[in-house]
C-alpha cells in the first residue's frame, strides 16, 4: 500500500519504552548520597522529557531538597544511570512489532531523544528496537533540544526527508512543541502522563494504519 508518510520519528522514553524504574533507580542513589528520599518510577514518569539536567532539577524538588545539590546530584546520577540504563527498561506494547511493520513498508526510522545519544543506543540495542531504527538523534548532538526545532529537524535531515513527509510520536508537551515548531504532523501516545491535543492513539497497532 501507498504510504502517507515516508518517515516516521518517535520519541524514546515514555513513547517506544518505559525507562522510569532504571531511571528512578540511579535517581535514588545520587539522592540518597545528599542523604535525600527517594522518587518512585510514577514521579519520574511525570518528570521525563527535557534532558538530564532538568529530570534532576525537579526530582531535587520533588524531596525538597536544596537547589544548590543539582550539580552534584545530576553527576552522581549521570554515573550509575550509565553502568546499566536497561536492567528494567520494557518496550511498551506492540511497539517493536510496529516499527517492524512501518520499516518493512519502507517507512523511514528515526528517533529523536533528549536522552544523551549514547545511552539512547544502549537503551535501542537492548530492547531490540535498534534493528529497525534508521537514526538516532540525542540532545548531545545539537545545540539545543526539544522543542527547539533544530533538534527534530536535524533527525528529518539525515533521513533525508521534507517535514510535510513525516510524522512525529511522543508523550509529552514538549514532543507536541518539537512537532509543531519543525511543521512535521504529531501523534501522542495515550501512555504518556502529560496528555495533549487530539491525535491520541490508545496502543502502538493503531499508529501502521495512519502512516
Amino acid at each position: 500500500m501507498t504510504r502517507t508518510y515516508k518517515a516516521a520519528v518517535f520519541d524514546l522514553d515514555g513513547t517506544l519504552v518505559d525507562s522510569a524504574p532504571d531511571i528512578a533507580r540511579a535517581l535514588n542513589v545520587a539522592l540518597s548520597r545528599r542523604s535525600l528520599p527517594p522518587v518512585t518510577a510514577d514521579e519520574v514518569r511525570g518528570i521525563l522529557g527535557e534532558g538530564a539536567r532538568s529530570l534532576v532539577a525537579r526530582a531535587v524538588g520533588l524531596v525538597r531538597g536544596p537547589e544548590s545539590a543539582v550539580d552534584d546530584v545530576l553527576a552522581d546520577y549521570t554515573a550509575a544511570y550509565t553502568v546499566d540504563p536497561v536492567a528494567e527498561t520494557t518496550v511498551y506494547r506492540d511497539a517493536l512489532d510496529a516499527v517492524a511493520a512501518l520499516r518493512a513498508e519502507g517507512v523511514a526510522i528515526g528517533v529523536c531523544t533528549n536522552k544523551r545519544s549514547r545511552l539512547a543506543h544502549r537503551v535501542l540495542e537492548s530492547t531490540g528496537l535498534g534493528t529497525h531504527v534508521d537514526t538516532v538523534v540525542g540532545i548531545d548532538e545539537v545545540a539545543a533540544g526539544k522543542p527547539d526545532p533544530q533538534h527534530l529537524q536535524a533527525a528529518l535531515d539525515r533521513l533525508s526527508v521534507s517535514p510535510a513527509d513525516a510524522l512525529y510520536v511522543g508523550d509529552t508537551a514538549i514532543d507536541a512543541e518539537a512537532a509543531r515548531r519543525t511543521g512535521v504532523d504529531y501523534v501522542h501516545v495515550a501512555w504518556g502522563h502529560h496528555g495533549v491535543g487530539e491525535s491520541v492513539i490508545e496502543r502502538f497497532a493503531e499508529l501502521v494504519p495512519r502512516i
